[in-house]
């Protein structure tokens, strides 16, 4: 049987430079071979006719958006590439401006496709000299953000030092868990974008410290609560707090992440949520490291103390010690 194909979903408001980024990896990696799958709203496709790849193995989805109304046919592209003969390193889904991450990332959940691909990565490409005014105009440029795994600000040698700076932490208050990478014309080291393995091992889970409860809240009532507890949490016990959390209408969590001990298994594991679904996976041996679990929420109409309490139900092994904290950026997150 073979390895599921590694995909990376390549995210970002109308034009920050998605497809100037695309064209970076595809002529820079010359050691993998990759199948696109390109996204354009309108009907006809420019965007496709920018990219420099081989057109037997440039898909192409116009007319729409790859999280509403040209779903089926991204499913339909996912399909084909898996039966194709060809066998392909990787696949780069580049969706249009005005998409939403979380409908297009629903489908890796799908057992047929999950058996063919895995997803490797978030990466949202944000247009340095016009961030706020996206922020203000689009929703969907908010909800790219909160979903990405690296977030590279494009046209990063138009803005000053002091600027850019202003801008990383704005960035990091709407989502404190993703990686933050200056570019100029697309330009990244390949590994930043290609090589994030599902960015859900923890990595940079540990640097997490406390911090103010009310940190990290944004105008629109998005905000990012952290906690956490030591000792080993209950897993059919988080399963059921997680599943009731995402449920309730007063409560919209957009996004979750974490690292966890459970009672009894000498590994940690690290989860990712978007919005109700969470996939958990198992991840380095503890050993002499202090067990202990830290999760991440990001949502509207969240409340502190009632996530703490929900975490402190969990814990196997209960500890007086909750206490919230800020992810701190680290490269490898």
């Amino acid at each position: 049987m073979n390895t599921p194909i590694p995909v990376t979903l390549i995210t970002g408001f109308l034009g920050a430079g998605k497809t100037t980024l695309l064209n970076h990896l595809l002529e820079t990696d010359e050691s993998r071979q990759f199948a696109v799958i390109e996204n354009e709203f309108g009907g006809v496709g420019i965007d496709g006719l920018r990219v420099r790849q081989p057109s037997e193995t440039l898909f192409e989805l116009n007319g729409g958006c790859v999280c509403c109304s040209v779903r089926s046919d991204l499913l339909a592209a996912l399909h084909e590439i898996a039966a194709q003969k060809t066998r392909f390193d990787h696949v780069i889904i580049e969706t249009t401006g005005l998409a939403e991450p979380a409908p297009v990332l629903r489908l890796f959940e799908r057992a047929d496709i999950r058996s063919a691909f895995t997803l490797d990565g978030v990466v949202t490409v944000v247009d340095g000299m016009h961030l706020q005014q996206s922020l203000a105009e689009v929703t969907a440029c908010l909800e790219q953000l909160i979903y990405a795994d690296l977030i590279m600000i494009n046209k990063a040698d138009l803005l000053v030092d002091q600027r850019l700076s202003v801008l990383e932490k704005e960035i990091r208050q709407i989502n404190p868990l993703a990686t933050v990478e200056r570019a100029q014309f697309g330009q990244i080291d390949l590994p930043l974008v290609l090589e994030m393995g599902g960015a859900t091992g923890g990595k940079g889970i540990e640097s997490l410290h406390p911090t103010d409860p009310d940190s990290h809240s944004h105008d629109e009532g998005i905000k990012a609560i952290g906690l956490e507890a030591k000792g080993n949490v209950n897993l059919e016990a988080l399963d059921y707090w997680l599943g009731d959390l995402v449920r309730r209408r007063e409560a919209n969590v957009l996004r979750m992440k974490g690292m966890i001990a459970v009672q009894e298994d000498e590994r940690s594991f690290v989860f990712n949520g978007v919005r109700d679904i969470v996939d958990v996976k198992p991840d380095r041996l503890w050993g002499e490291q202090k067990r202990v679990c830290k999760l991440v929420f990001i949502g509207r109409g969240l409340d502190r103390r009632v996530l703490q309490q929900g975490l402190d139900s969990c814990m196997a092994n209960p500890s007086e010690e909750i206490t919230e904290y800020r992810p701190t950026q680290t490269p490898s997150c």
